[in-house]
């Protein structure tokens, strides 16, 4: 298991949809920190009086992913640039401004609606949906590999041909040339 000095660091950013969500979205980051995610989560990052928009901006540029947890609500927000989602919303798209082949940002949908909705910034980007409770472990598992830079399929390593062919240059074909004969298929 990692280090605390090893641990990726992940700012969740969700909106208050519903007592219900807010506390699915805590155990889900409490999953995550059981697994060796150092989760950001203003249900325990923040107290009375602190300053949220201060508070968001620090989480933003200090994590190294952004799990952006996109509820039809959250999606409006955003959109609208409506409350705390609009907020980070903002930050989500000057940071791919300036660097769109970051990412850092993660979609996170939870929604019943289809098709699945993303906040401007993001419909472009690949999500690990979560709509699907029934789903809910595989949707973890493939968010921890990522998180954790360890993928959940490798690629196969590339192997040897067992053709033997007598190769032409490349362009040869366009050229009116021989692409050359298979002469053994093992």
């Amino acid at each position: 298991m990692n280090t605390q000095e090893e641990a990726p660091v992940a700012f969740v950013s969700y909106s208050h949809d519903s007592p219900a969500h807010k506390r699915w979205v805590g155990a889900m980051a409490s999953r995550l920190i059981e697994n060796g995610v150092d989760v950001i989560l203003d249900q325990w990052s923040i107290s009375p009086g602190a300053d949220l928009a201060r508070f968001m901006e620090e989480s933003v540029r200090s994590a190294d992913r952004v799990l952006v947890v996109c509820t039809e609500e959250y999606v409006r927000k955003a959109n609208g640039r409506a409350g705390g989602a609009g907020y980070e919303s903002m930050m989500v798209t000057g940071e791919l401004i300036r660097d769109l082949g970051s990412t850092r940002f993660i979609p996170l949908v939870r929604q019943s609606r289809r098709p699945v909705e993303l906040p401007a910034a993001l419909t472009t980007r690949l999500y690990i949906d979560f709509s699907d409770d029934t789903a809910y472990e595989t949707s973890v598992k493939e968010l921890l590999h990522e998180l954790h830079g360890v993928p959940a399929i490798r690629k196969p390593p590339l192997g040897k041909s067992h053709l033997r062919v007598s190769r032409t240059p490349r362009g040869a074909l366009a050229r009116g040339k021989d692409p050359g004969r298979c002469t053994n298929w093992n």
